[in-house]
C-alpha cells in the first residue's frame, strides 16, 4: 500500500469531517435562532439545546481542523519509511483470525480510512494497541491484554 496515497485519503476524510461539522453547527445555530424554536414556556428548552449543539459541532470542527494542521506539519516525518512501529508507520498485523492494517499518527485516532480496497485504522500513542506494538518489527509477535496473540506482518 502506498503510504503517500493513504495519507492523502486520510486528509481528505478529515476535511470532509470538518465540512460536515461546520454545516451541522450552522444548521443547529439557525434552528436555535429560528422563530419556531422560541420557548413556549420556561420548560421549553429546544432553542437552548440547539445552541449547545451548535457550540459542540463548532468545537468538533476546530478539533478536526487542528488534526489536519498537525498531520500536515508532521507530513515529512510521517511519510518517511519505517522499519519498526513508530509515529508514521503504516503496518499490518495478523491476529490469527484476521489481518488488520493500521497507521500510527499523533492525532485522528479511531478514524478508519479505505485505501486501495483495505480498511486502515489510525491509532495514536494513547491507544492500548500502540503500547503493545511500539518498537516492534515485521515478524515479531505480541500479546494483547485479553490474551490474543498477534504478529506484525509488515511495517512501512
Amino acid at each position: 500500500m502506498n503510504k503517500s496515497d493513504f495519507f492523502q485519503s486520510l486528509l481528505a476524510v478529515l476535511r470532509d469531517e470538518v465540512q460536515h461539522a461546520i454545516q451541522a453547527s450552522k444548521d443547529a445555530a439557525e434552528y436555535a435562532t429560528n422563530e419556531e424554536s422560541k420557548a413556549d414556556s420556561q420548560w421549553d428548552t429546544q432553542g437552548l439545546e440547539a445552541s449547545y449543539l451548535a457550540a459542540g459541532q463548532a468545537g468538533q470542527a476546530r478539533q478536526w481542523a487542528a488534526a489536519i494542521e498537525s498531520l500536515q506539519s508532521d507530513r515529512e516525518d510521517l511519510l518517511k519509511p519505517k522499519v519498526q512501529i513508530a509515529l508514521g508507520a503504516l503496518f499490518s498485523c495478523d491476529f490469527g483470525d484476521s489481518v488488520e492494517h493500521f497507521f500510527f499518527a499523533g492525532t485522528a485516532g479511531g478514524q478508519t480510512i479505505e485505501s486501495e480496497g483495505v480498511a486502515v485504522t489510525v491509532i495514536t500513542a494513547q491507544s492500548p494497541l500502540a503500547g503493545r506494538l511500539l518498537g516492534r518489527k515485521s515478524g515479531e509477535s505480541f500479546r494483547m491484554p485479553n490474551g490474543t496473540l498477534g504478529q506484525v506482518l509488515t511495517v512501512a
